[in-house]
């Protein structure tokens, strides 16, 4: 039995791509059933009796909110997640190079191959790709899921917009071996990938047991602005305000209040710790997927412009 789980309100592409998924997999005359969430944590609680079930597959035809939750239900179980992406920002898809037909996605449960991604914890909550703090999480806690669902990527930047006016508070940033840097912002990745399929750390790894912090040093709005235009242009390794340090931890605080998200999904307010977890999750790719990368340089990556 294969458990497919189903966000009807994740994005435009979703309707669609159920349909395709229902048929094709009955063409194939596979044992399934669909499960259809209706509010925030049905995802987690459905992958997670799934794989008490038994379930063979969990498959998430949703955005990259549904897949957070549904990661978060089958983590450390050892029942393998197959994702048909259909949301807004879809960077699991760019992540995990995952192919742009609901079809060929599901071609996957027989030509793929399943993959351990070791996953991440905020607080008390998995994540598999990302987490931030400072303005890129602000921005997450003030979006909703309507105008995520009506306006798409046209959102975030609608509201970050708006948000950039507003006062924009310096973190703490607390790493072992007692070092604390002072910053604007920072990204927390597990593998390379941001949204809109950016990629903001290129030594990233999925499936390795470090996290990337890439840090805003310089304190400012205007600092957060150019920050955007240089990882739209693939350019922030060179800036002398940005550094990325691999590392096992990181605790991130604010002298006022900010937010913290993991995966898009607002998590709450600082202070949060971000670290690497004990538990794992399957995940079903392309044979072609591989992130084997060139051991970097030991120590900070620190470059200048």
């Amino acid at each position: 039995m294969i458990d497919i789980i189903y966000n009807p309100v994740a994005g435009p592409k979703s309707a669609g791509r159920i349909e395709r998924v229902r048929a094709c997999l009955a063409a194939k005359a596979v044992d399934f059933r669909v499960l259809r969430t209706r509010g925030i944590g049905d995802a987690v609680q459905m992958a997670r009796e799934a794989a008490a079930n038994g379930a063979e597959c969990v498959v998430v035809v949703g955005g990259d909110g549904t897949i957070h939750e549904a990661a978060n239900g089958l983590a450390g179980t050892g029942t393998p997640l197959l994702i048909v992406p259909g949301g807004t920002g879809n960077v699991f898809a760019g992540e995990l190079d995952l192919p742009g037909t609901a079809e060929e996605c599901l071609g996957l449960l027989h030509e793929g191959k399943t993959i351990t991604v070791p996953l991440g914890i905020a607080n008390d909550r998995y994540f598999v790709l990302l987490g931030s703090a400072g303005f890129d999480a602000e921005v997450v806690e003030r979006m909703n899921h309507r105008q995520k669902n009506y306006l798409g990527i046209a959102a975030y930047v609608l509201v970050g917009v708006r948000h950039f006016f507003r006062p924009q508070p310096p973190l703490w940033l607390d790493l072992p071996g007692r070092e604390r840097i002072e910053a604007q912002s920072v990204i927390v990745v597990r593998g390379r990938k941001y949204g809109g399929n950016i990629t903001v750390a290129p030594d990233g790894n999925i499936e390795g047991d470090t996290l990337h912090a890439v840090i805003l040093l310089r304190k400012g709005k205007w600092a957060i602005a150019k920050f955007a235009l240089d990882l739209l242009l693939g350019r922030h390794t060179r800036s002398r305000h940005v550094m990325i340090r691999e590392t096992a931890s990181v605790m991130v605080r604010s002298g006022i209040p900010s937010a913290a998200q993991v995966d898009g999904e607002y998590l709450g307010p600082l202070p949060v710790r971000f670290t690497m977890s004990d538990k794992s999750l399957r995940i079903i790719v392309p044979k072609e997927f591989s992130e084997e990368r060139e051991e970097p340089p030991a120590g900070d990556t620190l470059t200048r412009d």
